[in-house]
């Protein structure tokens, strides 16, 4: 495998599951009923209160996903479609059939992986004792991880940050109806829509992919010196 671009989300665990020093030291800086609610809603945005809800795998060259998505329980089979497969797990297999993949992979490829999906596979795998196969976080210049986040704002040049979704419009890349974001995730769980969280977590996958096309192409300087033909 060549390239493998993938992408994560999350679930928060229950404030009430949460031992009573660690929500102490949550709410350390909430000084107000609305900055407690706060910590309490963003527990799905840290490794440390969160697992992996479900990860996709995109092939670029084989133009081919696997989906891995947790379920609470059996009775959920693995969906086969044309260019995907989405298969039912707990966080542990989640984990090492992402590693297996990665492991086989010469390059991987992220939107803001260095910043949120990384962290949490490295975290998650050390809580669920997986070993990982390859270095996520390289040096930040290395091609053998590519963050589009970093390349979309020239490492920091530009101070701005945008979502996924902003570049994908300001670029052309079609995306699914957004009927789901990152902050369903929980909700949809709890109602047992396990196969809406796997399809809006494969679009986000395949949207990367083609935002990478497109960095590869037309944003990325490769020293060749050709002049580009207009189409």
């Amino acid at each position: 495998m060549e390239r493998l671009v993938f992408d994560v989300e999350t679930l928060g665990t229950t404030w009430e599951s949460l031992d009573p020093a660690v929500q102490e030291s949550l709410l350390r800086s909430a000084d107000t009923n609305e900055e407690r609610q706060e910590v309490r809603d963003s527990l799905g945005l840290f490794p440390v209160t969160a697992q992996i809800a479900c990860i996709a795998l995109y092939s670029p060259e084989q133009d081919h996903a696997a989906v891995f998505f947790q379920v609470p329980n059996a009775g959920v089979e693995t969906v086969r479609e044309e260019k995907a497969v989405f298969v039912p797990c707990t966080e542990k297999e989640l984990l090492m059939h992402f590693w297996e993949a990665a492991g086989r992979a010469k390059q991987v490829i992220t939107f803001n992986g260095r910043g949120f999906d990384c962290p949490f596979l490295l975290v998650r795998s050390a809580a669920n004792r997986v070993r990982p196969t390859i270095d996520l976080m390289p040096n930040r210049y290395s091609n053998q991880h590519v963050d589009l986040m970093d390349q979309f704002t020239w490492f920091g040049a530009l101070r701005r940050r945008f979502s996924l979704e902003v570049w994908c419009n300001a670029l052309g890349v079609e995306q699914p109806k957004r009927e789901v974001h990152g902050s369903d995730v929980a909700a949809l769980y709890a109602a047992g829509e396990y196969m809406r969280i796997a399809r809006y977590c494969l679009g986000d996958a395949k949207a990367t992919a083609q935002l990478f096309d497109l960095w590869s192409k037309y944003m990325r300087y490769t020293g060749s010196g050709q002049e580009q033909t207009p189409r």
